[in-house]
C-alpha cells in the first residue's frame, strides 16, 4: 500500500508538521481509518437489522449485504479491506475486531442474547464465520471468486446457516 506521510499531506494540502502532530507514522494513520472502516460497518449493519424481525435467514442476508455492498461501493475502502493482510498494523486491526463482529452475530444477526458468545460452539462457529467471511469477501473484491454480489451474499448466508443449525 503506498501510504505515505508525503502522500496524505500532499492529498490534503497540508505540510508534514500537521501530519506529524496528529499521527505518531504511517502505522497510526493506518490504524485510526481501519478503526473507522469497521466502526461503520458495525454501525451499518446494526442500522440494517433494525427493520428486520426476528427470522435470522433475513437478519443474516442483511448483515451480509450491508457488509458486500459496504466495501463494493467505495474503491478505497475496499482496498484498504483487500490490503489489510499485507500490513501488520492493518492485521492486527481486523483479527482484534473478529471477537466483536463474532459477538454482532451471536446477539444480533441470531438474536441468542447475552452470554451466547461464551458458550464454545456458539463463539467457535461465530468466529469461524467471521474469519472465514473476511477472507472470501476480500478474495471476491479482488476478483478472485466469479460470483455476482448478489450469489455471494447467499452463498455466505447459506453456509452461515447450516454452520450455526440456525
Amino acid at each position: 500500500m503506498g501510504v505515505t506521510a508525503e502522500a496524505v499531506c500532499a492529498r490534503a494540502g497540508l505540510t508534514k508538521r500537521y501530519f506529524y502532530e496528529a499521527f505518531t507514522d504511517r502505522d497510526e494513520l493506518l490504524g485510526v481509518v481501519a478503526d473507522d472502516l469497521y466502526d461503520a460497518l458495525h454501525a451499518a449493519i446494526v442500522t440494517a437489522l433494525d427493520p428486520i424481525g426476528p427470522d435470522s435467514r433475513a437478519r443474516a442476508t442483511a448483515t451480509v449485504d450491508t457488509l458486500v455492498g459496504t466495501l463494493d461501493a467505495d474503491a478505497r475502502v475496499a482496498r484498504l479491506y483487500v490490503e489489510s493482510p499485507a500490513l501488520p498494523v492493518l492485521l492486527a486491526r481486523r483479527d482484534e475486531r473478529v471477537d466483536e463482529f463474532a459477538d454482532l452475530l451471536l446477539t444480533h444477526v441470531l438474536l441468542l442474547g447475552p452470554g451466547s458468545a461464551d458458550r464454545p460452539r456458539h463463539r467457535t462457529a461465530a468466529v469461524l464465520l467471521v474469519s472465514g467471511t473476511t477472507h472470501l469477501v476480500t478474495r471476491w473484491l479482488a476478483g478472485a471468486v466469479p460470483l455476482s454480489r448478489a450469489g455471494l451474499v447467499e452463498e455466505i448466508t447459506r453456509a452461515g446457516m447450516a454452520a450455526l443449525d440456525a
